[in-house]
């Protein structure tokens, strides 16, 4: 079908007076590089237990408390209960365990308004688990991760399936978040940081191109996210770093992170994390707060790094606002 003459008169007059739609954000430092848009396929790519799932079901639940976004997820590695766990604790403000079983069923009711979960016991096809998603009729999607699909994982098979899911996320006006691992070779020593780096011999950020499958994901991705954390660092094991690989629509908001600079969350006890001070989940009660003493990262970033998070480590470390918790999930 041609498209008439004159069908991209409107668009075109909204950019000219700046009315180009911005995507969902958090009404903080994330929003200058990450937007939740509709019709959208976006990349996760993380090494293991850096804290992907994690990441990705913090901020679904910060767009749901702000936004009213509703999502549907299949974790082949993580059981609804854990995830319920990990959101209730967060969105409530409170340990876990400090809460009563009442409060627990009410915050777990208000959650899966927002959250619908995949039996994850059956293997599913790509096309089999894109039908389960439409019955759910939410937001956003997450497959969570891509390698552990019924699917072959060669050339053909992977731009057959991206090519099918870029098609019913346009179609369906649906978002999805496909949760990928690096290849072997970002776990070797090529890509440590190197003697002269504060953070020598810990695994540098990984790349979109280096996602399991080649870079045929990311050349077709919308955006693309990586997530980070030097786990074995004994005190930067506490902060995620995301890094935005790709931001396609620059014009509805988003744009790269700049190299080596990548955004900081603080872990926060657990409880949802923390952007430059900033708690981006808008809650129904007002947090209860832990009296513990603070821990100091230890870090040595460019004057970039510390313009852009205003995190001035040059002199005296600052100290973050939370101690090592006993029940990280990461």
């Amino acid at each position: 079908m041609i498209l008439r003459k004159g069908s991209s008169n409107q668009y075109l007059n909204d950019y000219r007076n700046g009315k180009i739609k911005k995507g969902l954000g958090l009404n903080c430092k994330l929003d200058d590089h990450l937007r939740f848009k509709t019709k959208q396929f976006n990349g996760v790519l993380g090494s293991d237990n850096v804290g992907k799932t994690y990441f990705v079901i913090w901020y679904m639940l910060a767009l749901s408390t702000q936004h009213n976004l509703k999502w549907c997820l299949w974790m082949d590695e993580n059981s609804k209960g854990q995830a319920l766990r990990d959101l209730i604790q967060m969105y409530s403000g409170t340990n876990y365990m400090d809460l009563p079983i009442n409060k627990i069923e009410m915050y777990s009711g208000i959650i899966e308004e927002w959250f619908s979960f995949v039996d994850n016991a059956p293997s599913y096809t790509p096309d089999a688990l894109l039908k389960v998603f439409e019955s759910a009729d939410c937001d956003g999607y997450f497959i969570d991760p891509f390698n552990q699909l019924d699917h072959d994982m060669t050339y053909n098979e992977n731009i057959k399936f991206i090519r099918s899911l870029k098609r019913w996320c346009k179609n369906k006006s649906k978002t999805v978040y496909l949760s990928m691992h690096p290849v072997t070779s970002s776990g070797r020593k090529i890509s440590e940081y190197p003697k002269e780096h504060d953070w020598k011999g810990h695994p540098m950020i990984p790349n979109k191109s280096m996602a399991e499958g080649g870079k045929l994901f990311a050349n077709m991705a919308d955006d693309w996210i990586n997530v980070h954390r030097l786990t074995k660092h004994p005190t930067m094991k506490w902060f995620t770093m995301i890094d935005i690989d790709k931001v396609k629509d620059k014009d509805s908001g988003g744009s790269q992170t700049e190299m080596n600079v990548p955004v900081l969350l603080e872990y926060n006890y657990g409880l949802g994390f923390k952007i430059n001070g900033v708690d981006p989940i808008k809650r129904i009660n007002k947090p209860q707060q832990r009296q513990i003493e603070p821990v100091t990262p230890v870090i040595n970033y460019s004057i970039t790094m510390q313009e852009n998070q205003g995190i001035n480590f040059k002199d005296e470390p600052k100290k973050t606002s939370y101690n090592k918790p006993d029940d990280c999930p990461f």
